[in-house]
């Protein structure tokens, strides 16, 4: 119990420090932001009971950023083994699931994706599986599941510090499905929100784009 309240205070403090330093993060989405994370989490992670699992598992992420993926894949199959039982598990079930995707099986990946926002601990895993089963979804080209994904995501999450990410995508979403109208009222939430944000202004090109071609193939009244 110690040693995942210990892990759970540096997960906590990892993600307060991304939260503070928003600016730097505002390019990663999806499946790759744990992998980024896990990195940090597993130099923080050598000294307790779970210490050679953590080692083993921070040598095939090493090999997952490296684009090895048949070793990868070896590598998650050795290790589940011997430590599926350690409080690395679900991290090593979402690196499985960051393989999937970077694999481009996106179906397979969106449902390890899903099993980790189910029932993954500790909570904090949860809505950065969720955002990262959205982004499969939209890969899959399953695109109302991955606006129903994102919907939840920011109805359960609206403070996240993904939930502006997740807002582009909203919108992203709703020009692809042919429903510019949503789309420009995401654009218009997301710079009322994120003023000072990288995506600002794109999102204030898109909404002005999509408003003004809604008002010129608009009917004209004489």
């Amino acid at each position: 119990m110690q040693t995942q309240n210990q892990f759970e205070i540096i997960l906590t403090q990892s993600i307060q420090w991304i939260k503070q330093n928003q600016e730097r993060f505002w390019a990663i989405t999806g499946a790759l932001l744990l992998s980024i994370l896990f990195m940090g989490l597993v130099i923080h992670h050598r000294q307790t009971e779970n210490e050679e699992a953590w080692l083993q598992l921070g040598s095939i992420q090493g090999q997952l950023m490296q684009g090895k993926f048949a070793e990868t894949r070896a590598g998650l199959e050795t290790w589940k083994t011997r430590f599926q039982g350690t409080d690395a598990g679900t991290y090593a079930d979402f690196m499985k699931a960051d393989l999937l995707y970077r694999t481009s099986d996106y179906v397979q990946a969106s449902q390890v994706y899903g099993t980790i926002y189910n029932s993954g601990r500790p909570d904090v895993v949860r809505p950065l599986a969720l955002s990262a089963q959205a982004s499969s979804e939209e890969m899959a080209g399953h695109l109302s599941q991955a606006q129903s994904l994102i919907q939840t995501f920011l109805e359960k999450y609206p403070d996240h510090f993904l939930a502006g990410s997740n807002y582009m995508s909203q919108a992203r979403l709703a020009e692809l499905s042919g429903n510019p109208a949503a789309a420009v009222a995401v654009y218009e939430r997301f710079v009322l929100l994120y003023p000072q944000s990288p995506w600002t202004a794109l999102a204030r090109s898109r909404s002005q784009l999509l408003g003004n071609s809604s008002h010129q193939n608009s009917p004209q009244i004489k």
